[in-house]
């Protein structure tokens, strides 16, 4: 004798009526009616390059990426851009050197002097004996020094000769 099982609901105690077979998993979850069946697992097609499927594949791309770029462009970034470059910022934040060699001496580290022909890296002594020097010259040749100091490296270097000549 062999017993008949009902499945009951835990909760209410009514029979359960199953809707589908307990192997499926929903509709489209790409699993199949038999327990056993194997999916074949689909190749991805290899891209060769030398090929014109490739070619016509990477000229599309290379028209969509155009066409982004295009898209990305408005006539406000452009007009932002230029006036930036028009836009001359060194002349407004061009500072004194002296007042950079005595801000050297005030922190006691090194920092860049902006010169027309590039920047130079002055350290805390070399400051500190311009600053000296220069506190110490006639009006005349302070006047002078000042102006080879804002000029080029290559002023700034014969006014470095000149003060480590007048130090020794």
């Amino acid at each position: 004798m062999t017993a008949k099982w009902k499945e009951v609901s835990a909760y209410t105690g009514i029979p359960v009526e199953e809707d589908a077979p307990t192997n499926f998993g929903g509709q489209g979850s790409g699993v199949s009616m038999p327990p056993d069946a194997m999916m074949k697992k689909k190749k991805k097609p290899i891209i060769d390059a030398r090929t014109t499927a490739y070619r016509s594949h990477k000229a599309k791309l290379e028209a969509k990426r155009v066409k982004r770029m295009e898209q990305k462009k408005s006539k406000f970034i452009e007009n932002v851009k230029e006036s930036i470059n028009d836009f001359n910022r060194e002349s407004f934040l061009a500072e004194d050197n002296i007042d950079v060699l005595r801000n050297i001496v005030k922190r006691k580290s090194a920092k860049p002097l902006k010169f027309k022909d590039g920047t130079m890296e002055v350290d805390m002594q070399t400051a500190n004996v311009m600053i000296k020097v220069l506190d110490k010259v006639n009006p005349d040749n302070k006047a002078k020094l000042t102006k080879m100091v804002n000029g080029t490296k290559g002023q700034f270097m014969k006014v470095h000769q000149l003060v480590m000549k007048m130090i020794k």
